[in-house]
């Protein structure tokens, strides 16, 4: 008889411990910590130099003038060619110090977008 009470005891806080835990809200259980969605920015300037994974734009900002290099990875989105000389809008996310283009609108030197 004392084995089938302590079952019974047994079972009884069991059946308790598992409301308790099913009955918490569910952003206190799936608490996951990540990184913040990267914030993307956007840059104009004309193509300088074009690799296999990667390109950079002269970047005016004011009276300063230099080169922003950005990578190529399988979610970046191109419209036109990457050409050097052509105009191009980049829009861009950077991790770890190294800009990853996810969109590029490309427009020739002539003014003309090509798709």
């Amino acid at each position: 008889m004392r084995f089938r009470t302590a079952l019974s005891v047994a079972s009884f806080f069991l059946l308790c411990f598992t409301v308790a835990v099913w009955s918490t809200p569910s952003d206190a259980k799936d608490v996951v910590k990540t990184n913040p969605a990267a914030e993307t920015q956007t840059v104009l300037g004309k193509i300088a130099s074009v690799g296999d994974r990667e390109f950079s734009v002269e970047v005016r900002e004011g009276e300063q003038q230099g080169k922003q290099k950005f990578m190529v990875d399988g979610n970046t989105k191109v419209e036109g060619k990457l050409l050097v000389g052509a105009q191009a809008t980049v829009e861009y996310r950077s991790e770890g110090g190294i800009n990853i283009a996810t969109h590029v609108t490309v427009t020739p030197a002539s003014g003309v977008q090509t798709r």
